[in-house]
């Protein structure tokens, strides 16, 4: 009887073991494995420079790192075109940090249904810089990116350099940035050459 229980226990430890590396494996794979819908920029030159977010509070322009993050530059590009973020609020509000939106769900959690790759580099959160949302190391090891969400930095953030994708600056209309609230909406998002 005594050794029934022990295999059991045994077996029980060794099926939750598989489980949780499955469940983790998996939900890797499938961030990874899940294609891009848009072909990869074959030169930095072939994206848009800039793109003009209209908000109910007003509009700001953005220009493009298109060297430091050409794939993040056409997905945003690829989302705007499809008209994507109209609608879409912005979810989070951090006083002196940031604002955050481009989630589908409203609520921190959604996105377009596939991850980006990380695009790191040496640029500076700024006050102005845009970058790409993800989730925490633990839940996502590889720091794929967010599809959709981006925040826009209220104020430098040294502490987080190098450990998002920045892909974007505020060039004109920060005053508007700092006015956006939780529960703001974008009405749209118009990209240019």
């Amino acid at each position: 009887m005594k050794l029934r229980l022990q295999l059991r226990c045994l077996l029980l430890v060794a099926a939750l073991a598989v489980a949780q590396s499955t469940l983790v494996w998996g939900t890797s794979a499938l961030a990874v494995e899940k294609p891009l819908p848009f072909p990869l920029p074959r030169s930095a030159q072939e994206l848009p420079r800039s793109a003009v977010i209209e908000t109910e509070k007003g509009s700001f322009r953005i220009e493009f790192l298109r060297e430091v993050a050409p794939t993040t530059v056409r997905n945003f590009e690829y989302l705007a075109k499809r008209n994507f973020y109209s609608g879409l609020t912005f979810h989070r509000y951090e006083p002196g940090f940031a604002i955050q939106g481009g989630d589908p769900k409203g609520n921190g959690k959604g996105g377009p249904g596939y991850m980006l790759p990380p695009e790191f580099s040496n640029v500076r959160h700024e006050r102005g810089s845009l970058g790409m949302a993800r989730l925490s190391d633990q839940i996502n090891p590889e720091r794929l990116s967010n599809g959709s969400q981006f925040y826009i930095c209220l104020a430098p953030a040294p502490h987080i350099d190098g450990l998002y994708t920045v892909f974007a600056n505020v060039r004109s209309g920060m005053d508007v940035v700092e006015r956006l609230r939780k529960g703001d909406r974008i009405i749209s998002v118009r990209v240019e050459p």
